[in-house]
């Protein structure tokens, strides 16, 4: 029965220690994800500026595995180059072995169950105490994960240290050390963290369960099996994130080789130059030299490493969203910034819609610095195209696209960030109204288009006018044209112009005996529809666009 209960505390320990590790990441990534997001996106122009981000992020977020995933979450939303991501993950493998000094230092220098009780319970409380929108929330939060991991780590070393004392280590070891290699990468490979399962060795090296060299060969074994984390989260991503997870496979598959192959020599150098150290303590040393080892192998050659992941994983089918699908919502600060840029996809492809729908090719009309009535006059042939595929696809993006924007809402409750995701969403929804009154319209369209009275000519070329005028507004407003900006109001007024321009043609039309009756009921439909489409896309820009005093009339 107490050969059981041994095993259980240690199976308790190592549950508590993977808990607080999770817990930890998580806390850490709602407080501090936008700080990280920023110091990437400031601190990846070069090489060396990337290696000291992956290195400082990872000893901040104490897990190699969400910068990791960051990594893969920034590129997929093209936030960040190949070649700057694959010197983050260098930099985050050296900055991985902080967490094996915190626990050989702190872990193992002195009796911590006490402590981590009081960090506990001040975490624990202040958790209680704080509001839901506060960061506060979130730094007793990061409490708690460090009292959970000290808490297990000290039930594991209990524990190994009762089976030190009650089994003869000799009848259990590995001829060779290499085997532990195996078993230090499939347990991280398990349980998805590198530095618990060093942790576990380091353990079991305090309490003499096993020795150094199979202490050293299970933290390679381990630093090999923590690429299984980039591998997951590249799957079903761009072709750039699983190049940077192949990187990651093949920068940890090599130094881990590298570092087996010269094992001894290496146990060997740290033994003599830290003879006076404690052997928990020669681990951290032995992981971070063989981590700054095979970074300085491979640093100089990060430009070919990419340039050799490219040749690989290229793009084989389309998808029918272009950044969310490659950031998961894990990350929200990166994700929200893929949703931004998603809405931005989601505008071009509704602006092109719209003017496909009105005989206007995209996106060059959009660069000419033509009168809009001579654009009109340029393009007058039909365009053959499928428009109820394109509004399809349309449609699917906005679906796709509010779902992720509702997914997001649940994983961070901070009150500006949430703010901020509304205003997203209500972009969705304009856009999803601009692009149904245009599929609505493309019946009418076209029998306006083959029509042959003149006043149903003029009402139809009314109508391309408008829509097209509205899109120009719309585009330069967007791209911060400030004089467009300015411009809106008076931009507006035009289409309101235009609209009263086409209850007069209609009004003639209605005389026209010539012309069937229905058309006319058409047309007003038609007129209200622009007025719709005009709306939604000002109030994109009303969502987009901060104007103080007298800027833009909200009234359309």
């Amino acid at each position: 029965m107490e050969h059981y209960q041994i095993w259980i505390e240690a199976f308790s320990g190592l549950g508590l220690f993977l808990f607080g590790m999770l817990y930890l990441e998580e806390q850490i990534k709602f407080s501090a994800g936008h700080a990280f997001k920023q110091i990437v996106q400031n601190a990846t122009k070069t090489h060396f500026k990337s290696l000291l981000t992956g290195i400082f992020s990872t000893a901040l977020f104490q897990s190699s595995s969400i910068v990791t995933l960051m990594a893969l979450s920034l590129v997929g939303a093209q936030l960040m180059s190949l070649e700057s991501s694959i010197a983050i993950i260098l930099g985050s493998n050296i900055g991985t072995t902080v967490t094996a000094w915190i626990v050989a230092i702190v872990g193992f220098s002195m009796n911590i169950k006490l402590l981590s009780y009081a960090v506990i319970g001040i975490g624990g409380l202040g958790q209680v105490l704080s509001s839901d929108a506060s960061k506060w929330k979130n730094y007793f939060g990061i409490l708690v994960g460090f009292g959970l991991i000290f808490l297990g780590l000290e039930g594991m070393k209990e524990s190994f240290g009762d089976v030190a004392q009650n089994f003869d280590i000799s009848v259990y070891a590995f001829s060779t050390p290499y085997w532990y290699a195996l078993i230090g990468l499939t347990l991280t490979a398990v349980i998805q963290s590198s530095s618990a399962s060093i942790a576990i060795a380091q353990s079991a090296l305090f309490t003499h369960v096993i020795g150094f060299e199979a202490a050293a060969a299970f933290v390679v074994g381990a630093n090999i099996g923590t690429t299984i984390t980039a591998l997951l989260g590249a799957i079903g991503g761009i072709p750039d994130k699983k190049r940077v997870a192949f990187a990651h496979l093949l920068f940890n598959l090599s130094t881990g080789i590298v570092s087996l192959l010269f094992l001894y020599q290496l146990i060997t150098l740290v033994n003599i130059a830290f003879s006076h150290v404690n052997g928990v303590i020669k681990i951290a040393i032995f992981h971070t030299l063989f981590n700054v080892l095979g970074v300085l192998i491979w640093y100089p050659f990060i430009a070919f490493l990419t340039a050799f992941t490219q040749k690989y994983f290229h793009k084989t089918q389309d998808k029918v969203t272009k950044f969310i699908c490659n950031v998961s919502t894990e990350v929200p600060e990166i994700a929200i910034e893929a949703l931004k840029k998603e809405i931005k996809n989601l505008s071009k492809k509704v602006e092109e819609f719209a003017l496909l729908a009105i005989n206007v090719p995209p996106p060059k009309v959009l660069d000419e610095n033509m009168a809009i009535d001579k654009i009109l006059d340029k393009y007058t042939s039909n365009f053959n195209v499928e428009y109820e595929k394109v509004y399809e696809k349309i449609r699917l993006l906005e679906g796709e696209t509010y779902r992720y924007a509702s997914e997001l809402s649940t994983v961070n409750n901070d009150e500006e960030y949430n703010k901020d995701l509304n205003k997203l969403t209500e972009e969705v929804n304009h856009l999803a109204t601009a692009a149904k009154v245009i599929k609505d319209m493309l019946y009418d369209l076209d029998y306006f288009y083959n029509s042959n009275t003149k006043e149903e000519q003029e009402f139809y070329k009314n109508i391309r006018y408008q829509i097209l005028k509205n899109i120009q507004a719309f585009n330069k407003a967007m791209q911060g044209d400030e004089n467009s900006i300015k411009e809106m109001d008076e931009i507006y007024k035009r289409i309101s112009d235009a609209y009263k321009k086409s209850t007069l043609i209609i009004k003639d039309i209605a005389k026209d005996h010539s012309i069937k009756s229905d058309v006319t009921t058409m047309a007003i439909n038609d007129m209200h529809s622009i007025k719709s489409f005009s709306k939604a896309m000002y109030n994109i820009l009303k969502l987009k666009i901060n104007v103080n005093g007298d800027g833009l009339n909200e009234k359309i």
